[in-house]
């Protein structure tokens, strides 16, 4: 089975589906409040983003461990100032977002198998697939979302709107849950609400009594105009460090000039290098998570959105940085050339396309290469980097044609139907490898692990479709369907 998602140890999201149905309302509870014999937890996420699903796969995940506890879910939709339906991915999340209110109200128990099953089935039309695993046509659910997703949608609209939510939370008896987006940090929070005799014991480990004692470090988060701090990530903070608090620097500022005049990215999160942080973190720093710097530690959150703020500018170009056999990689790469084909991009905006993976040197002294999906993919790799170069004005028409079914073996087929010659692509292979180690290291080289990643005229970062819809000029490239996933290493 292909790993579809994985982020660094400081931040972890997996997309992974559960029972979504209405439940009626639970007495709100709060900590500190009486216990009540059943604790109801309620999940508002936006159906493409990747945040909603990970506050989705803790709550269904305390859900299963505890005892008396219900959950449900809501799509979280907004509308514009003329009361339609508005989206930050377009028209595809609305859709996905009635499909599920729609599949929920009437094959609710077989929910979390449809939305399992559309999450390992990525395209645009994968949602057919998944209905027809679970015994429903598509036809049939295309019909119920005709004649009742509209008023679905509403009722979603409705109860984000009284419960006061307009982004990803998780509320616990009708009272918002404030604290870290860590499993045992929502366990504990739901388990407490319980009766005494129905909570669950958790053995108490070194670590967890040892933060308590760390005295809070210095914390300086780097932000700059349209590149915000991440309040959930913040929370994964607070639970490492309780008690600790950010100063807020801006890049221009002169406390940044003078006290880290060398930083490349933002946003930047830093925290000072003690003995007791290291001793916190050691597994993110072993990881490589955090850059060590003199004195101080540093987070490059490049899992959103992002600035290298030292790059060259490079007008007009926008890099795309996938690994070839990631589906979602794939479907970021179909939507960009639709849109430029329809001439729905930046005037004289060129694009440019990278890979995602590992080279080291073999005993001989060549590139040996490693990708998440295998040979096959670094093997796909190499053939697009040399048609690139030798047939650039036919790597779009292959790329359309190889992305039908790119674990195919029968890349030939797909150069053929694309008016090349596959021997000559052939004939490139081993020219190709250096192309790739070469390209590998660039990308290594900036950080970027997740497929598919944006960088537009050489300074402005984004990972995933929708993100790149916020940039002005790419407004009107669709997400296709994507669930906000990507494929990391």
């Amino acid at each position: 089975m292909k790993k579809i998602l994985k982020w660094g140890p400081i931040f972890v999201l997996y997309v992974v589906v559960s029972l979504l149905h209405p439940l009626s309302s639970s007495a709100a509870g709060g900590k500190g409040e009486a216990a009540v014999d059943k604790v109801k937890l309620e999940i508002f996420f936006e159906a493409m983003d990747g945040t909603g699903w990970q506050w989705f796969f803790l709550g269904d995940a305390v859900r299963k461990r505890l005892p008396n506890v219900s959950m449900s879910v809501y799509p979280l939709v907004a509308k514009n100032s003329k009361g339609e339906w508005e989206s930050k991915r377009g028209q595809a999340e609305i859709d996905e977002s009635m499909r599920i209110a729609t599949f929920g109200r009437f094959n609710g128990p077989m929910l979390p198998i449809y939305l399992n099953a559309r999450s390992l089935s990525p395209w645009a039309e994968g949602w057919r697939d998944a209905a027809i695993f679970c015994g429903m046509s598509p036809e049939e659910l295309e019909a119920k979302v005709a004649r009742n997703g509209e008023a679905l949608l509403k009722e979603a609209y409705a109860r984000a709107e009284k419960a006061g939510v307009a982004s990803a939370a998780v509320l616990i008896n009708g009272q918002p849950y404030k604290g870290a987006p860590r499993i045992l940090a929502l366990f504990e929070a739901v388990n407490e609400r319980l009766p005494a005799g129905k909570r669950v014991a958790m053995p108490k480990t070194a670590q967890a009594a040892a933060a308590k004692d760390v005295p809070a470090p210095k914390f300086r988060i780097v932000v700059s105009s349209g590149v915000e701090k991440n309040d959930m990530l913040m929370g994964v903070f607070s639970n490492k460090f309780p008690g600790i608090k950010p100063e807020v620097l801006d890049f221009d500022s002169p406390e940044r000039v003078k006290d880290f005049p060398d930083l490349d990215f933002l946003p930047a999160y830093i925290l000072e290098d003690t003995k007791d942080v290291r001793t916190m973190l050691a597994e993110e720093i072993k990881a490589g998570i955090f850059a060590e710097r003199k004195g101080y530690l540093v987070y490059f959150d490049k899992q959103g959105r992002g600035m290298y703020a030292a790059a060259k500018p490079e007008p007009g170009l926008l890099k795309v940085f996938v690994m070839s056999q990631c589906p979602y990689g794939v479907t970021a790469e179909n939507g960009l050339i639709d849109a430029l084909n329809k001439k729905l991009l930046p005037e004289n905006a060129r694009i440019e396309i990278h890979y995602i993976g590992d080279s080291v040197k073999d005993e001989d002294g060549r590139p040996a290469f490693k990708s998440l999906h295998g040979t096959p993919e670094w093997e796909e790799d190499i053939r697009q980097l040399v048609i690139a170069k030798k047939f650039p004005a036919k790597l779009n028409s292959y790329l359309l044609e190889r992305n039908r079914d790119v674990t195919s073996t029968r890349w030939e087929t797909a150069a053929e139907a694309a008016g090349l010659d596959s021997k000559a692509v052939a004939d490139g292979f081993e020219e190709g490898r250096a192309l790739l180690a070469k390209d590998f290291e660039y990308v290594s080289s900036l950080g970027i692990t997740t497929s598919p990643s944006f960088l537009w005229e050489g300074r402005f970062f984004m990972v995933g479709m929708g993100e790149l819809a916020k940039i002005p000029g790419f407004e009107k490239v669709t997400a296709q369907g994507s669930t906000g996933a990507g494929c990391a290493k």
